[in-house]
């Protein structure tokens, strides 16, 4: 498992469960947006979870923050990225998009996708769009867009 668990991670506050690589085997994203990043408290991680003929397993497990490669933005305390967790495939490949919320990005929060590929989530190329962005208007507090994202029946 990449990291190292501390109190107040949140580890398995959201999951997400599709097959992200189209291999037939469901996958599991697990958010922690409670993870600190360097000193970053609460900046938030996301782990993948590979899915096999013998069931889940940590072997190939990659954890995903504001601050990965390809990832945009950069991970600061507060942004509680994977609050909210995602797979779907929306594009109908049969490989799942990662989708992984950060509600507490600036002050109207944000969504971040990657495609679903053979070798997993392309994180190369792989977008982001905040609450303002998004067409979401703040009037008297955070708007908090990416706090929740909807379930997904699993094709797999």
């Amino acid at each position: 498992m990449p990291g190292t668990g501390e109190d107040g991670d949140q580890f398995g506050m959201s999951l997400g469960v599709g097959d992200t690589n189209g291999d037939k085997y469901a996958d599991v994203l697990v958010g922690a947006p409670g993870e600190a990043v360097g000193s970053a408290t609460y900046a938030g991680a996301a782990t993948l979870l590979r899915g096999s003929a013998a069931g889940l397993t940590t072997a190939g497990a990659t954890a995903y923050t504001q601050n990965t490669g390809g990832v945009p933005g950069t991970a600061e305390g507060g942004d509680r990225f994977a609050a909210a967790t995602h797979l779907a495939d929306v594009t109908k490949d049969g490989r799942a998009e990662v989708v992984v919320g950060a509600p507490g990005e600036n002050s109207d929060g944000l969504l971040w996708t990657a495609r679903g590929s053979a070798s997993g989530p392309a994180v190369g190329g792989s977008t982001a769009v905040s609450g303002t962005a998004a067409g979401v208007k703040r009037r008297y507090a955070e708007i908090d867009f990416g706090g929740a994202l909807p379930g997904a029946r699993s094709t797999i």
